[in-house]
């Protein structure tokens, strides 16, 4: 993994602004620990911030025809179709190397245009200045795992892997409006806009380009509704190749890591592993000892572990390392806006610190759920009339009116920003975009939408976080469910054949079946392990009294001050739906740590 950042403003010099560029990159240091470049011209500045065993190689990459510069590139993230690019590109008649994943995309560039995205597999975000043209393409992964913002010029444009970075520079203005704060409160933004006023994002599977003649933005690949032909057996079939497929492009040569939980998606994802590499892999299993969560996963991971042969490491995170100050910062850091989830986001990132010890590299069982259909329940994919996202209307069944975490802000403050419109649009919009086929049974349209709405609005709460968290602590996280090819097909899979023993994931059960013991495969579902333990509590609460003794808190305008005083003063409040009671604290803590340390100025 690494960070990349850039300038592009044809109305100044920038040969003389290197500062600010350089300030920039210097930003992405949670992404790229072990050194930085820029590549400068007249018209375009690129940056790369570097990891030690970032495969990309040296960055910014040029390519040069007699002598002079043609195209530069700075590219974030891993191809997992590189020997194939490699043999494509070595006849275009061009010189220069073809050894680093940034090199091969920087050709397929020159050769196909922005069309090379199209021949492009992998998790991956970058910029190519084509020196030519004097434009500048902008591109980001099918499901947007490697993110990628801007901030649109008069002239130009400026670009960044973090807002923190776009936010370093003297022309961005840190503004929170309206839309923003809905966009943080709702966890969902709209299609291509960043929370902060004026920035953009670049949305997965499209190239955005910026020339002489204006902006331009593309798609290139989207999920297509397609009549499903196989029976059972040729669906598994077709399933476990394509998944196959997907865990040997991801692996590459050798066995990987893998984060091991002891649930059925990173217990199958094992068990495939060591069929498909041939040997069976090191795993890595987080514990906070007995206590943790309703259902302790050490027992069923040690059942993969001893079932498959694994070479395996428990990774202890002490509750007292969930309140270090350092750690909250880090978490913080790593991520673009806050979000109610508090020590599921501390842990993960202290337990890939500690797993970034031993191996570079971890595949994770995330997005199993939306590919395979375990998001969606009996009685809401037979429900109809929803006007909000799932996971809002299952916040409302604990009472908590506007979602996840947001039991503590001013509600006649919320009625005013319009938030319950806002989520009602966003989710038109997003129910919008879900292609179907004529004539499908609603049950199957609705299975469709759910399906849609967990892979284009809430991955970025799952896959996306992680992926920046794993960046943060020095660890590239890779998500072989998350293979395009893999959730094209099974997106065209009938709900009632997704589900044909009556059970969730039936399809991947199927699948496992002889790779795991059936103690795994019949597991309840539990969510990410989180902490029970009594101090990481009392540490909200205290840090909430604080936050609300201190008058020049920025959050402070936004609350409900006798409801936040309330839960500060009864720490039961933490308790209710299991751990989405603190999530109300944890939403005010994070945005409030957020505004300050990222200068947010509110404009609503």
């Amino acid at each position: 993994m690494s960070g990349i950042a850039g300038w592009v403003d044809r109305g100044r010099d920038l040969t003389r602004e290197g500062a600010a560029a350089a300030v920039m990159t210097a930003r992405l240091v949670t992404r790229g620990r072990h050194g930085e470049a820029l590549w400068s011209s007249r018209s375009a500045v690129l940056g790369h911030r570097a990891d030690a065993l970032d495969r990309a190689g040296a960055q910014p990459a040029v390519v040069r025809e007699d002598g002079e510069p043609i195209a530069v590139i700075t590219f974030d993230g891993v191809l997992y179709n590189a020997s194939e690019l490699r043999s494509l590109l070595a006849s275009d008649g061009r010189r220069g190397p073809l050894e680093t994943d940034a090199e091969l995309v920087l050709r397929a560039y020159l050769r196909w245009g922005p069309a090379a995205a199209e021949r492009l597999e992998g998790m991956f975000a970058f910029a190519v200045w084509d020196v030519r043209e004097s434009a500048l393409l902008l591109c980001r992964d099918r499901f947007g795992v490697k993110p990628l913002s801007y901030l649109p010029l008069p002239e130009g444009v400026l670009f960044a892997s973090e807002v923190a970075a776009l936010a370093a520079h003297p022309l961005v203005s840190t503004e929170l409006d309206a839309e923003g704060l809905c966009s943080v409160l709702a966890q969902v933004r709209r299609p291509g806009h960043a929370v902060l006023r004026g920035l953009r994002e670049v949305r997965p599977a499209h190239v955005v380009r910026f020339g002489r003649d204006g902006v331009t933005e593309r798609r290139y690949w989207a999920l297509e509704a397609r009549p499903h032909t196989q029976d059972l057996a040729g669906t598994i079939e077709t399933a476990r190749g394509l998944l196959d497929d997907a865990i040997a492009r991801e692996a590459g040569a050798g066995t990987p890591s893998v984060l091991l939980s002891g649930g059925l998606d990173s217990s199958a994802l094992t068990g495939l592993v060591a069929e498909v590499a041939g040997g069976a892999p090191r795993t890595f299993t987080v514990s906070f000892g007995d206590s943790a969560a309703a259902v302790p996963d050490r027992p069923f991971a040690q059942a993969v572990v001893e079932r498959v042969g694994c070479d395996h490491r428990e990774v202890l995170v002490e509750p007292g390392e969930l309140t270090d100050p350092l750690v909250l910062d880090a978490v913080l850091a790593a991520k673009d806006f806050p979000s109610p989830f508090g020590d599921k986001n501390l842990t993960p990132y202290l337990f890939y610190r500690r797993v970034a010890e031993h191996s570079p590299v971890a595949l994770s069982g995330e997005a199993a759920d939306a590919v395979f259909g375990g998001l969606i329940s009996e009685q809401e994919r037979a429900s109809a009339g929803h006007r909000t996202f799932p996971w809002i209307e299952r916040a409302r069944t604990f009472g908590m009116a506007h979602g996840i975490g947001n039991g503590l802000f001013d509600a006649g403050l919320l009625d005013e920003l319009g938030f319950a419109s806002f989520c009602a649009e966003r989710y038109q919009e997003a129910v919008d975009e879900v292609p179907h086929l004529s004539g499908a049974p609603d049950d199957d349209r609705r299975a469709r939408e759910i399906d849609h709405l967990h892979m284009t609005r809430l991955y970025e709460q799952a896959v996306n976080h992680s992926e920046r968290l794993g960046a943060a602590a020095g660890l590239q996280v890779r998500f072989p469910f998350s293979d395009h090819r893999l959730f094209g097909y099974l997106y065209n899979v009938p709900w009632r054949m997704k589900s044909f023993d009556g059970r969730d994931k039936s399809l991947l059960r199927t699948i496992a079946r002889d790779l795991l013991p059936a103690s795994v495969l019949d597991r309840p579902k539990v969510p990410f392990p989180i902490t029970y333990h009594a101090g990481y509590k009392q540490s909200l609460t205290a840090r909430l009294r604080r936050l609300l003794e201190d008058p020049g808190a920025p959050v402070l305008p936004l609350l409900d001050l006798s409801a936040a005083q309330r839960t500060a003063d009864d720490p039961r409040a933490l308790d209710r739906g299991g751990w989405l009671g603190r999530a109300d604290v944890e939403m005010v803590l994070q945005l409030d740590g957020w505004m300050r340390t990222r200068q947010i100025v509110l404009a609503l």
